[in-house]
């Protein structure tokens, strides 16, 4: 979701910018390689179980999941949406569709707080639906935190057409929490 700026940016924002978006990439893909390790490390644990769930163990119910990533997926339509009037100095629809991203997010955290404390004690099974689903809430939360800074920074005025770098990072690191959650969510609740 790039946008070209090079008539409304100097060539020194030109570079500042690519070099911020490379940074971002070469972050993303350093935590890109913990959640596929996380994913590894469930299915070499599941390998070594004669059935998976163990028997006796319940697999959780997806409905509730479910419906909880579809609304952190709506979330990532919002942000989308922001961002996009943030690039276009519309910061008022910034400011109302951040908001309600921000509030998907939060339920989104609040039902799988919810997942994580209702699985029953079981062994390595329970321990690895803790271990993703408790990363990943890690993950959200932070991320939750730095977009709530985002928000008081415009509800400021600081983000512009030319000035919006922390809305597309925060953005950006929105949608690998959306990325790596369907990565979980398929793994924990499908496979």
């Amino acid at each position: 979701m790039q946008q070209d700026l090079s008539g409304s940016l100097s060539r020194e924002e030109q570079l500042a910018l690519k070099n911020r978006r490379t940074g971002m990439a070469i972050f993303q893909i350093s935590w890109i390689m913990v959640f596929v390790c996380l994913v590894m490390v469930n299915y070499l644990v599941r390998g070594n179980q004669v059935s998976w769930p163990p028997p006796g163990v319940a697999k959780p119910e997806a409905a509730l999941p479910t419906l909880s990533t579809l609304v952190l997926i709506a979330s990532g339509f919002l942000v989308r949406r922001a961002t996009r009037a943030v690039r276009e100095d519309r910061l008022p629809e910034f400011l109302s569709g951040w908001r309600w991203a921000l509030a998907l997010g939060g339920i989104f955290v609040i039902v799988m707080t919810y997942e994580w404390l209702a699985i029953p004690f079981s062994g390595q099974y329970s321990n690895m639906f803790r271990v993703m689903v408790g990363f990943h809430a890690v993950h959200a939360l932070a991320i939750g935190v730095y977009m709530i800074q985002v928000q008081r920074g415009a509800r400021a005025g600081v983000y512009h057409a030319r000035h919006f770098w922390p809305v597309e990072a925060g953005a950006s690191l929105w949608y690998f929490v959306i990325v790596a959650w369907i990565l979980f969510y398929l793994v924990l609740y499908w496979l």
